[in-house]
């Protein structure tokens, strides 16, 4: 069992799963760039995890087991002229993959 005072990012390299993926002339932003351990705000930098202008949009981390999550730490990207809202919802699934 971990304690959780040890600050710990367990959604490190997990698999990560978004709406959609953006892409610009200077690449694509998947959702594994947002658990890679790199905050990097600069987009186009290949750090961002970006999807598309969607009306749901979405992004989620499957970390592989069950285990109790005190915090949830965001980077924004930089340079954004919108802010973002994120809403943050948890659940529990036994689904072994996201589609």
């Amino acid at each position: 069992m971990l304690d959780g005072r040890l600050n710990v990012n367990v959604a490190l390299n997990r698999p990560a799963y978004q709406a959609d993926v953006y892409t610009d002339p200077w690449g694509s932003y998947p959702a594994a760039n947002a658990n890679d351990g790199n905050n990097n705000p600069h987009m186009h930098q290949g750090t961002c995890a970006i999807t598309t202008v969607v009306t749901n949009p979405w992004w989620a981390v499957d970390l592989m087991v069950a285990m109790y999550v005190l915090g949830v730490r965001f980077t924004n990207r930089d340079g954004s002229r919108t802010s973002a809202d994120v809403v943050i919802m948890m659940m529990i699934t036994t689904r072994k993959k996201w589609t």
